[in-house]
């Protein structure tokens, strides 16, 4: 399956509710305010948000239409606006030219994903570098294994402290091995924790205080993985790590499990953070690089109506 095909597969349940909807709405050739107002609110009810919908809305109404409009024709223009909003945000995380070591800083909300991604992202690295991974969540044992066998199945060292061990000692001793056993990359897992929980946030902080100070002159990324889902939530979670920690990147799981995919394109429109890869799946090869042209077409599901 190409990537467009894993696109238009992962995000089905989005795109069926967009254009469905859209089809639905546009009754005649002419667009007139009843449609426009339809249009607008399947937007937001995709979580497309107020402010992109707005610049979406306002696009259709400057477009000349003529009398052969139809719902093949606005699909293809909110595509092609999507498109140009999101390819500002397409990065590769892992990057042939990074000087290496680079460490990975994973962190999110309870569930989101992140012990799965860090095993998607292990190969995804692949196996011709020397990986180390730290498990910091040192208050539940079965994280800790679960990371583990994720680690081990894809051929990465694995590091963790005692239980109930200060996690910002655990990862300072994980930085430490990594420099000294010349390891390519180190990908440090945290605990859950909600983004208004202000004691489990300061422990971040304390942990990428830590790492800092033991990797002068190392590149630190700084991952939130968000859980798809959460639909237009996501934008708090973004706002408050992101202020605390200085989030490089984020990674955006369980698409394929929610009709509230265009939060996505909101989160992108608001905040200047490359948006690495998507998960569309529960396979090791479900988590995708993000690609804007992929995700806008297969959203609109443009050239397969």
């Amino acid at each position: 399956m190409n990537i467009l095909n894993k696109f238009r597969s992962g995000l089905i349940k989005t795109s069926n509710f967009l254009t469905s909807n859209i089809i639905h709405s546009i009754t005649s050739k002419k667009i007139n305010p009843e449609i426009i107002q339809d249009i607008e609110t399947t937007l937001i009810s995709a979580d497309i948000g107020l402010e992109v919908t707005d610049h979406l809305i306002s696009k259709i109404k400057a477009t000349k239409i003529n009398d052969h409009v139809d719902s093949a024709f606005i699909l293809k223009l909110l595509s092609n606006e999507i498109s140009q909003i999101l390819l500002a945000r397409e990065e590769n995380v892992i990057k042939t030219d990074d000087i290496l070591p680079i460490i990975f800083l994973f962190i999110g909300v309870n569930g989101s994903g992140k012990t799965t991604t860090i095993g998607k992202l292990i190969k995804k690295i692949g196996n011709n570098k020397k990986i180390l991974v730290a498990a910091c969540d040192t208050f539940r044992a079965a994280a800790i294994d679960q990371l583990k066998e994720w680690s081990e199945s894809q051929g990465a060292d694995f590091f963790q402290g005692s239980i109930n061990q200060d996690p910002a000692s655990v990862a300072y001793s994980a930085c430490e091995k990594t420099k000294n056993e010349k390891y390519d990359y180190l990908i440090i897992d945290t605990a859950g924790r909600l983004s208004n929980n202000t004691n489990l946030l300061n422990q971040l902080i304390k942990i990428k205080s830590v790492i800092n100070k033991s990797t002068i002159n190392l590149t630190i990324k700084t991952i939130l993985v968000l859980d798809g889902t959460n639909g237009s939530n996501m934008i708090n979670q973004v706002e408050t790590f992101g202020k605390s920690l200085g989030v490089t990147g984020l990674i955006i799981t369980k698409l394929d499990g929610t009709a509230k995919g265009g939060a996505l394109i909101s989160i992108a429109k608001k905040y200047q953070i490359p948006i690495h890869f998507v998960g569309l799946g529960e396979k090791e090869d479900d988590l995708l690089e993000f690609k804007a042209n992929e995700f806008s077409q297969s959203l609109l599901n443009i050239g397969n109506q």
